[in-house]
């Protein structure tokens, strides 16, 4: 995965956590203390978003950090077994 990749995955993994936890960019932005702009930026993979800011913004939506990742290992380790299969 390129980083371009990773920071489209990683944005689209927290509007699906987002929009989870039924919060708009406004209302999360209020509580983050973000404009709505970077916000979405940053959930199309526009925007690079700082660990610590990724850790901040997973602590207002109240999910812990391995939720962001569960689906993601998962298919990697299984892409990872298919290939020493081969």
């Amino acid at each position: 995965m390129s980083e371009k990749e990773f920071y489209k995955w990683l944005g689209g993994r927290l509007r699906e956590l987002r929009k989870m936890r039924n919060q708009t960019q406004e209302e999360l932005c209020q509580e983050f203390h973000l404009a709505r702009s970077s916000l979405a930026n940053i959930e199309r993979g526009g925007r690079v978003i700082s660990a610590y800011n990724l850790y901040l913004l997973l602590g207002v939506l109240n999910i812990p950090l391995e939720t962001l990742f569960n689906g993601q290992l998962q298919n990697d380790s299984n892409k990872e077994s298919n290939l020493r299969n081969v």
